[in-house]
């Protein structure tokens, strides 16, 4: 994340990713072919075949990390040679209008940034989150909305918190928003409603608003992948692993949520 020149390219964009064979090409393709552009994908040991198809791209970094969010996009923060960084979910639609408001923000130096959210579902939920992504209050804010940093931020801050196996990216949005101001872009990124649908809409929504408020309030990393674990991972004590080795759930950890 440092050492950058007057030859950098001006973004780097970090992609984590973690069996998405078929997700990964629809949104590789949609990326702006730029030469001052470069294009990170951090796999988390995929055993799908992500992996082997992603080595082959070309104009494309492939990567390795144990699974994790935070250390995925950690890894990819490290190797990146951009002057700004776009941390990009990998099931995210840009929109044309985002792209555009993008390069504007580069040119002028913008430290900070995100796009507001939209979904590919109709829910009435789904229509209040999106409409609360135009607000530039910490309670917001998330990955899918797409994270725009200058490295230099991101530097001085010291990445994503690699104890953290959910809010790793509300957690960085806290710290950058504590140094810069944040720009909300009025274009959009679509997001995949698949998880909200497969696990319940409203149960979804809920536990997810739950695990922002308490970390809003405070809560630390470990009881946040508690609750995580127990709402919207209940059959994964032992076998789920969401964060590499430090996410791991030892014996005690189930035996308090158990009680």
């Amino acid at each position: 994340m440092t050492g950058r020149s007057t030859n950098s390219p001006q973004l780097s964009i970090v992609i984590p990713m973690y069996n998405e064979r078929e997700v990964l090409p629809k949104l590789l393709a949609q990326l702006p072919n730029k030469e001052a552009w470069e294009v990170l994908v951090v796999d988390g040991q995929s055993t799908d075949g992500s992996w082997d198809w992603l080595q082959q791209q070309k104009k494309v970094t492939a990567l390795q990390s144990p699974r994790g969010r935070a250390l995925q996009q950690n890894r990819g923060a490290k190797a990146a040679q951009g002057i700004h960084l776009l941390f990009l979910h990998v099931d995210s639609v840009v929109s044309d209008t985002a792209w555009k408001q993008l390069e504007v923000a580069l040119e002028a130096g913008v430290p900070l940034a995100c796009f507001r959210l939209a979904f590919d579902h109709s829910h009435p939920l789904f229509r209040l989150a999106a409409y609360g992504s135009r607000w530039s209050h910490l309670l917001f804010r998330g990955g899918d909305q797409g994270l725009v940093v200058s490295s230099d931020l991101l530097a001085a801050v010291g990445g994503f918190d690699e104890r953290y196996t959910v809010c790793e990216d509300l957690d960085l949005f806290g710290r950058l928003m504590k140094k810069e101001q944040l720009k909300v872009f009025s274009g959009s990124i679509t997001t995949s409603s698949r998880r909200f649908l497969s696990q319940g809409i409203g149960a979804t929504f809920f536990h997810f608003r739950v695990i922002h408020f308490l970390h809003y309030c405070g809560v630390g990393p470990r009881l946040l992948d508690r609750y995580y674990r127990y709402w919207l991972l209940p059959k994964s004590f032992s076998k789920q692993i969401v964060g590499g080795e430090n996410d791991k759930v030892d014996q005690s950890t189930k035996n308090s949520i158990d009680k």
